[in-house]
This record gives structure tokens, C-alpha cells and sequence, in this order.
């Protein structure tokens, strides 16, 4: 599959949406979106009334990333903003995740399954069949910045496998402080969609337009 790139929203310079976003609907292959509400992780992000703003402006798809429970809530509400993907945790679904993807198919957005660090790749296989995307927590889920957990590689070299043994075309997505010294290894394991936050790309320079640059020579090497 193609590299795709995912700028984290949360990440981005909030003085300056507009702008950026000029930037990002030219270069970016998604518009990552994190949502948090203090109880599935001790923080707080984004809003489906952030993504209702930027709604008009984004020309490349908003990609949801809901850090949650309370789900029969959070799924219309981001529809009814106008997300395209919803990507939610396995661990918060557990046993009703057939319905909870299928719920967001019903609205009309793809949809993804996400696998915190303590979570093995082969728990997700009967709902792969089910989903557009599998993102893996490279960091502890909620907190941008902390540090990248390395034992994450065989989580994607084993969903790689999955894929090509059940005959599968989801993407693997990893998402947690991608950087310089992760980004080959995490390629070679087998993402295909990475998840640019501030080490990867939002603190390269204060251009945006020149820090994605910096951003895909680097990774290009």
C-alpha cells in the first residue's frame, strides 16, 4: 500500500487553523482527529464541534480518532459534524464491537479499530473482516508526547500477516510519537498510515508548508 500521513490535529498551531489547514489539505492524506473525555484516558482533546468547523475548509478526509466510551453518543454526534472515519478501541467496545463498527458503517464513515500497548494483535482478528483500518498505540493512549514504545513493531508485522493471510486490504495505521528514528522501522514493519504529531512534523519549523518537507525527506531516506 501507498504511505499515507496523518497530521494530529491537536497538535497543530490552534492560533492558525485556517492557514495550516491550506497546508494540510494539499500535502496531508488524512486529517487525524483525537476526542478524549477524561474517563477511557485521563485527558481531554478535540470536539465534534471542532470538527463541524473545520468541516467547510478540510478538503481531505477527517479521520476521528474517539479515545471514549459512551459511544451511541459520540459516534452520531462526529457523523453529524461531518467526520469520514471513526476509529474507536477495542478495549472500550470489547464484546459489542461487531455492532459499534457496524453503527458506524450505518453513518455513512469507515470504520477503524483501535489497540492500546497491552492489547495483542490477534484479538482483533475476528472483527478484521469488519474494519477499514487498525490503529496501533505506539504511546500509552491520551497523552501527545510520551515516549514511543518500541515492542509495538511485532503488533504491526503480525497485523501485516493477518491481512495477507484472510485476504484483507484494511490499512494499519500507527499513531504515537512518530519521529526520525522510528519512522524506517516503523515502515519496514508494515504501517502504512503514520500519524504526524509534534516531533514528526508540527515543531520541524514554523512554516508548515517547509516542516512537511523536512517531514518527507526524512522519511524518504
Amino acid at each position: 500500500m501507498k504511505v499515507k500521513f496523518a497530521p494530529s490535529l491537536l497538535c497543530m498551531d490552534l492560533l492558525h487553523v485556517g492557514e495550516q489547514l491550506q497546508v494540510l489539505n494539499r500535502r496531508a492524506d488524512y486529517l487525524h482527529v483525537d476526542l478524549m473525555d477524561l474517563r477511557f484516558v485521563a485527558n481531554m482533546g478535540l470536539s465534534p464541534a471542532f470538527v463541524r468547523a473545520i468541516r467547510p475548509a478540510a478538503q481531505k478526509p477527517i479521520d476521528c480518532h474517539v479515545m471514549g466510551l459512551g459511544l451511541d453518543w459520540w459516534i452520531p454526534a462526529l457523523a453529524q459534524a461531518g467526520a469520514d472515519g471513526i476509529t474507536v478501541h477495542l478495549e472500550a467496545v470489547k464484546d459489542q464491537a461487531p455492532a459499534v463498527l457496524a453503527a458506524i458503517q450505518a453513518q455513512g464513515c469507515s470504520a477503524g479499530l483501535a489497540l492500546s500497548p497491552d492489547t495483542e494483535a490477534d484479538q482483533a482478528a475476528p472483527l478484521l473482516p469488519l474494519v477499514n483500518k487498525v490503529t496501533v498505540m505506539t504511546v500509552t493512549p491520551g497523552f501527545p508526547g510520551a515516549p514511543f514504545l518500541w515492542d509495538m513493531l511485532p503488533k504491526i508485522t503480525r497485523l501485516a500477516q493477518l491481512r495477507e493471510e484472510l485476504g484483507l486490504s484494511f490499512e494499519i495505521e500507527m499513531d504515537g510519537s512518530c519521529a526520525d528514528d522510528n519512522i524506517q522501522p516503523l515502515r519496514q514493519a508494515g504501517t502504512d498510515v503514520f500519524v504526524l504529531g509534534t516531533a514528526a512534523l508540527f515543531s520541524r519549523d514554523p512554516c508548515l508548508e517547509r516542516a512537511f518537507d523536512q517531514m518527507e525527506r526524512c522519511f524518504l531516506h
